[in-house]
């Protein structure tokens, strides 16, 4: 559960169109970043929703952005970061870092675009990818090379579930972890083309996949305020969106005003706005939707 502020911008310029199930949305570019990123993944916004934190894979670093201009500020953990894949904040405000290289999470205070090394988790970890903090106060990671997803709970305890295969509760390199406000664990199981919703305990609740989603290796994941579930289907290089009851609303798209999307790995949404991280062009783009 990524704890953020929800921000809004003004109408800007229509860039693109798509819409589903009979809903009307529609998806206004807004910025892009300049390309002096190296492959980045995923990115969240601060919870007063002035910076931007973004995994910038092959620079190593955690890069800070001003989220509506895409301005870079400053980078965190350059000396210490290898191949970081993964952006979160737990409830007290500390970033958390899927440092993949190291095989830990990264525990960073931060204040703006400067931040400091306060901590790491370790023990069962393998090229985690993603990570996120769930309303239990348990830190959910997920084990790309292992095919299994990880909770650290506030008592100390580890869990483990998964292995890899394609049934149910099983991975093939899950990326992303996202927690929603009931403790409900979303998996970008992108190995399997399929998303995942489990419990808190690890049990399977739903699978998105298969040809009513026809994702393409799903990366990253984003949840909106309303429950809205954002999806970089990374090799069909769009975003696609669905609703509270996971039906697709949307697809956001490259444009003429954007620009043709690469690979598409990182995703973030607050307040009506939307960044990605268009890897295949080491890049960052912002739009505003509409519905």
């Amino acid at each position: 559960m990524k704890y953020r502020a929800w921000i809004f911008a003004g109408i800007f310029f229509f860039a693109w169109v798509t819409a589903g199930q009979g809903a009307e949305f529609a998806a206004t570019f807004r910025q892009k970043s300049d390309t002096s990123f190296s492959r980045p993944h995923d990115l969240v916004l601060s919870a007063d929703g002035k910076f931007l934190y973004v995994a910038d894979v092959d620079n190593d670093a955690v890069k800070v952005l001003n989220p509506l201009t895409l301005e870079t500020l400053g980078a965190i953990g350059a000396s210490e970061l290898d191949r970081p894949h993964d952006v979160a904040f737990d409830r007290q405000g500390r970033l958390l870092v899927a440092d993949t290289g190291n095989d830990r999470i990264a525990i960073y205070t931060v204040s703006g675009a400067e931040g400091k090394l306060a901590g790491e988790l370790r023990g069962g970890l393998g090229r985690p990818k993603g990570v996120d903090e769930g309303p239990n106060g348990s830190i959910y990671v997920t084990n790309a090379s292992r095919h299994t997803v990880v909770a650290f709970a506030e008592n100390g305890k580890v869990m483990t579930t998964g292995s890899r295969g394609g049934g149910a509760g099983e991975f093939v390199r899950p990326l992303d972890i996202e927690v929603d406000p009931q403790g409900r664990l979303f998996v970008g199981d992108s190995g399997n083309n399929r998303i995942q919703i489990l419990d808190g305990e690890g049990r399977l609740l739903r699978s998105l996949g298969g040809a009513d989603y026809a994702f393409n290796e799903p990366k990253y994941l984003a949840l909106d305020e309303r429950g809205w579930l954002f999806v970089a289907d990374e090799k069909n290089r769009v975003l696609k969106v669905f609703d509270q009851e996971f039906r697709q609303v949307g697809v956001i798209r490259g444009s003429e005003a954007s620009g043709p999307f690469g690979l598409l790995e990182g995703v973030e949404v607050a307040g009506g706005l939307v960044w990605i991280s268009d890897t295949g062009n080491d890049r960052i783009l912002l739009f505003r939707i509409r519905n």
